[in-house]
């Protein structure tokens, strides 16, 4: 079982994006929706580019899932359009599907404690954090493919806290998956909160963390 969060030493808490932020099961229904409605218009050849462009992307990703070569991930290729893929598909998609219950209000209490928050996601977030509104509560954004890792390598979580001067505990990483986040976190020696398995929901966190705010006045 992983260790007590320790409110006192948090120092920079970084989100995980997909499946944390945002319902990531709402997200493929409407990716689903809009790749066939795009293929059902004038717009049918660039959707099936789009499709395929994603597709080989997934792939190579799921190969370094595999762990074969400790999560480390090799050039993609063609990664700008692929980026730019995403780009225009999550600004169309996540408006519609909006944040989690209790992101924001977590996210807003976090901040006018003063902690520094951090984005962090395997894959580059591209418009995500735009299209979420959330943009305002991020000092930085990580991708694990751009430092070289995918979670649960512990190296992008190690490359966090060296990049803001902190000791491993003084990072409290947030995300959905305790085989991913969870494990990452736990082999970098951080702080972790999984939602959906420490926590219930981004309301029950909030309101643990109250509770240890209020224990430690």
């Amino acid at each position: 079982m992983r260790a007590p969060l320790q409110l006192s030493r948090v120092r920079v808490v970084s989100w995980d994006i997909d499946g944390t932020m945002y319902d990531l099961p709402a997200l493929m229904s409407a990716f689903k929706k809009d790749l066939f409605l795009r293929m059902l218009s004038p717009d049918f050849v660039a959707a099936w580019r789009d499709f395929f462009r994603l597709i080989r992307f997934k792939r190579h990703m799921d190969k370094v899932r595999r762990g074969h070569d400790g999560y480390r991930v090799p050039p993609v290729a063609a990664r700008d359009k692929v980026a730019l893929t995403q780009a225009e598909m999550y600004g169309r998609v996540l408006p519609q599907i909006g944040t989690q219950p209790g992101v924001v209000a977590l996210m807003t209490w976090l901040k006018s404690r003063g902690v520094t928050q951090v984005a962090f996601s395997d894959y580059r977030p591209s418009e995500k954090l735009r299209a979420l509104g959330l943009e305002q509560f991020f000092v930085d954004v990580y991708a694990g493919e751009d430092i070289g890792f995918l979670k649960p390598a512990p190296e992008p979580f190690e490359a966090i806290v060296a990049a803001h001067g902190i000791d491993a505990a003084e990072l409290l990483h947030i995300g959905d998956r305790a085989d991913t986040d969870g494990a990452g976190a736990d082999a970098a020696g951080t702080q972790c909160a999984v939602i959906g398995t420490d926590h219930v929901s981004a309301d029950e966190l909030l309101e643990t963390l109250k509770r240890m705010a209020a224990n430690d006045e």
